[in-house]
């Protein structure tokens, strides 16, 4: 996605914890510069967000994508592992909402897009700390679109389905319509750039089925969820 603004003319602000990995995209284009950040550090992201806005003088769109994901076992809710998905996935875009909004408030106005999930539509077999917080932000977006509106920031959620990546790298199922990374990335930035409505949800082939699926009865709901775990 940096990539793709970057050669659309945008001047692009990307962050993350692996400093390498930053410095390989920035490298790629002179539009692109890196901004080292760990989302679970409330410290860095208010110091960084500040450093934006200093040397950027404005944020026009903000994209989070932090994420981090790891298969359960069936009937297993480990604390831990909830608490890390949690504090990043959730929590890591919590601690930078309110600077986000501010910062756009104070320059009138801008588009704030949050990296969700098909995942997030309802709750799946081995997947329950990954989708509760998927679902948590979709919930929560859907609150700031409204609450956001008369300070002209827009609140866009992006759901994408299965593409190549190092966290589906992990899955040891079928992926549905899995696309290539690239792919998904011109589909997101497309519909960031190209479009105002609020979900940007893709594969269709993928999402179509999901959204369905989420309007049936528990009981048929159920059945078919049933058939979704592993066998012993």
């Amino acid at each position: 996605m940096a990539r793709l603004l970057a050669a659309r003319g945008w001047t692009v602000a990307i962050s993350g914890r692996r400093v390498d990995r930053l410095d390989e995209v920035a490298r790629s284009s002179d539009h692109i510069r890196p901004y080292p950040l760990d989302v679970t550090d409330p410290v860095a992201v208010q110091r960084v967000l500040g450093q934006l806005a200093l040397e950027l003088g404005h944020i026009e769109l903000f994209v989070f994508g932090a994420a981090t994901w790891q298969p359960l076992s069936v009937g297993d809710y480990d604390f831990d592992q909830f608490q890390r998905l949690v504090n990043t996935n959730l929590m890591g875009f919590v601690r930078l909402a309110n600077p986000v909004v501010a910062q756009m408030a104070a320059q009138g106005g801008g588009q704030l897009a949050v990296i969700a999930s098909v995942a997030g539509y309802f709750g799946l077999p081995r997947a329950a700390a990954y989708n509760a917080t998927k679902g948590a932000l979709i919930n929560l977006l859907q609150t700031m679109r409204t609450e956001l509106e008369p300070q002209q920031i827009k609140v866009r959620m992006i759901a994408p389905g299965f593409f190549k990546s190092e966290l589906t790298a992990k899955n040891d199922f079928p992926m549905p319509f899995l696309m290539e990374t690239d792919a998904a990335a011109r589909r997101a930035v497309d519909g960031l750039l190209n479009s105002d409505r609020f979900e940007i949800a893709f594969p269709r082939r993928l999402v179509w089925p999901l959204k369905l699926m989420r309007m049936l009865p528990y009981p048929l709901f159920f059945a078919i969820t049933r058939k979704m775990m592993p066998k012993r």
